[in-house]
């Protein structure tokens, strides 16, 4: 039998491969602009069709739960190491919004399956171990902005980002395939049987659903935007670049810090923590200081937002664990919707009033996750 130890090993690494690729886009995006002859909202629209395509997490969440969780994580390494190839050989904005909506449908598999394995083999804590699992995004997301400004100024170009990481990701589609068919029907320990989803457990949670909505919507938002607000504002690319690697690098050691504690404080009192303080930093960071300034309380508030969603996924698996992969798939369809929506208005709030005014548009969602979180308090349990 495969240790727990090994499995959730693999699915951390793969998730730090995926989170580089997921998050290059905040860099590239001038370069793609430059190069095609975007305006600043058909780039929003062409780089909000990766978040879009995590809708179909809902399709990878239920698949999951019937053919195998690692199954379907080994599929979703396999798309987006695909989409990542695709990406970087684009030749026209039509071809390289499909692109993205490939590697945006290998993300939402991955997102429903991976973390509905690791709630279902660590039962026990599951709100650990998914803030743990998601350091992986914080190590990979942090990395990543940075890497593709440093290569896309390296080698003149912001494909080759996005082809360097196709391999590591089909070589990681590789492992957990082998992974994959050594578990067999028995995926862990603690697996269960696929049930039917019954509309009633669909309507007991979706007013939960709200949360992801508001939590990605943010955190994709300030990934996809801050580098050109930043250097709007007069930051250099690879300053703006080191302010949404320092987010997710500060939110991977919240994480860290946070994880001990999530199963004993209770979901609904963590969230609105994350949701409350993080908001405060980001309308601070809206004031007109110096840009230095605005850096560290951009990155300080990702250390606040940390465990906000790795936690919301533990709060909903916990509810009904029978059908957590489809249950994960729905917090990533509405997270990705967030993100899709607040892509597109920060793009066009940026193009019509500029970078003032589009900054302004991630605090109040931040305050929002606090104010959710409070009013659904009763949701689920012991554990909120």
């Amino acid at each position: 039998m495969i240790s727990r130890k090994l499995l959730w090993a693999l699915c951390f690494s793969s998730y730090i491969f995926y989170a580089i690729t997921a998050t290059e886009i905040g860099s590239v995006l001038p370069g793609i602009r430059s190069e095609l002859a975007l305006s600043e909202s058909l780039a929003g629209i062409i780089a909000s069709l990766q978040s879009l395509a995590g809708v179909l997490a809902v399709l990878g969440g239920a698949l999951s739960d019937l053919f195998g969780k690692m199954r379907l994580v080994s599929l979703s390494l396999m798309i987006m190491g695909l989409g990542a190839l695709l990406i970087s050989g684009s030749p026209s904005a039509l071809i390289l919004g499909a692109s993205f909506f490939i590697i945006g449908a290998g993300i939402g598999f991955f997102e429903a399956s991976v973390n509905a394995f690791v709630s279902d083999i660590f039962s026990e804590r599951r709100g650990m171990a998914i803030n743990l699992l998601h350091i992986g995004w914080n190590i990979g997301s942090a990395l990543g902005p940075v890497l593709a400004a440093y290569i896309a100024l390296s080698y003149g170009s912001w494909r080759v980002g996005y082809l360097m990481m196709s391999p590591l990701l089909l070589a990681s589609f590789a492992a957990s395939l082998i992974t994959g068919i050594k578990l067999g029907k028995n995926e862990s320990s603690t697996s269960r049987e696929p049930r039917s989803i019954k509309p009633k457990q669909v309507l007991s949670i979706l007013p939960l659903m709200m949360i992801p909505f508001l939590i990605v919507a943010n955190q994709l938002g300030i990934t996809t935007w801050l580098p050109s607000i930043l250097s709007d504002q007069g930051a250099s690319l690879i300053e703006a670049s080191l302010a949404v690697g320092l987010f997710w690098g500060l939110s991977g050691l919240g994480r860290l810090l946070w994880a001990p504690f999530i199963d004993r404080i209770g979901y609904w009192k963590v969230l609105m923590i994350a949701g409350g303080f993080s908001s405060i930093l980001m309308l601070s960071a809206s004031f007109p200081i110096s840009v230095y300034t605005r850096i560290a309380l951009w990155s300080s508030s990702g250390l606040l937002l940390a465990p906000a969603y790795p936690t919301i996924i533990a709060w909903v698996t916990s509810i009904y664990p029978e059908i957590g992969g489809a249950l994960s798939g729905m917090v990533y369809a509405f997270a990705t919707l967030g993100s899709f929506i607040s892509t597109i208005a920060t793009g066009m709030l940026f193009e019509l009033f500029g970078s003032t005014y589009a900054q302004l548009i991630f605090a109040p969602l931040a305050a929002l996750i606090a104010m959710a979180a409070y009013l659904m308090r009763g949701a689920g349990g012991r554990h909120t």
